[in-house]
């Protein structure tokens, strides 16, 4: 559902219809390998990376070697946005206690920015960064991190053989990462010259603008799930 948003960020109105199908479908097909068989992701993002690069020299009509670049970078980093990060959200259910695992990912995240809301609208006065994303301050980002912390608090007491240390950092790097993941959202956002990714959700704008930070943080806390689970 996100994918037409990022399409419509990465490419023109102009761009070519049949573009924007291969795109979706190679896409579609990088995700699936990921979450369905991890072992094979490498080589399936390898070797869709080689069929857009073979495309884009022989069969697209671009003026300049730019616009295949630009081609290019659009496609490979679709591949990691879109296909890539959001299969580590989906894999982290393999793990044991894997749906706990999913839930603290959304509760870490979401949490991460509320408490960043919250703490910009009473206590925010230094910009974060006023190029990208004007709205967000110093105070904002500190607030999140607190979110975090009280999330991973929150869910010491749902996995107690997980010391809890380790999962204030785990919730720490997944909330941190997350507000990272938001502000290229709003990067991404800017350079197409657009305030929302979608209308999908009144008020809140597209899936995209509600997940960009879950896509960001899906590696980290797998990364960080899987070392615990591994150890305790």
């Amino acid at each position: 559902m996100g994918t037409p948003e990022l399409i419509a960020m990465l490419f023109k109105p102009e761009d070519s219809l049949l573009l924007k199908l291969v795109f979706f479908a190679f896409m579609l097909i990088v995700f699936g390998v990921s979450v369905e068989v991890p072992n094979l992701a490498a080589p399936a993002f390898a070797l869709i990376s080689t069929l857009v690069f073979v495309l884009s020299l022989t069969l697209l009509k671009y003026t300049n070697l730019e616009e295949v670049a630009a081609l290019q970078w659009k496609t490979m980093f679709g591949f990691v946005y879109m296909g890539l990060m959001p299969s580590f959200a989906c894999r982290l259910l393999d793990l044991d206690h894997g749906q706990l695992w999913f839930f603290a990912l959304l509760s870490f995240v979401f949490s991460t920015d509320s408490g960043a809301y919250f703490a910009g609208r009473w206590f925010g006065r230094r910009k974060l960064s006023p190029e990208i994303s004007p709205s967000k301050t110093l105070e904002g980002a500190l607030g999140g991190v607190c979110g975090s912390l009280i999330a991973g608090l929150v869910f010491v007491s749902f996995m107690n053989h997980i010391p809890w240390p380790w999962m204030l950092v785990v919730a720490l790097v997944t909330g941190i990462t997350g507000q990272f993941g938001d502000l290229f959202e709003s990067l991404l956002k800017r350079v197409a010259h657009i305030k929302d990714s979608g209308t999908l959700i009144p008020g809140h704008g597209g899936v995209l603008d509600r997940l960009d930070g879950v896509l960001f943080a899906s590696p980290a806390l797998f990364i960080g799930a899987s070392l615990l689970e591994s150890f305790y």
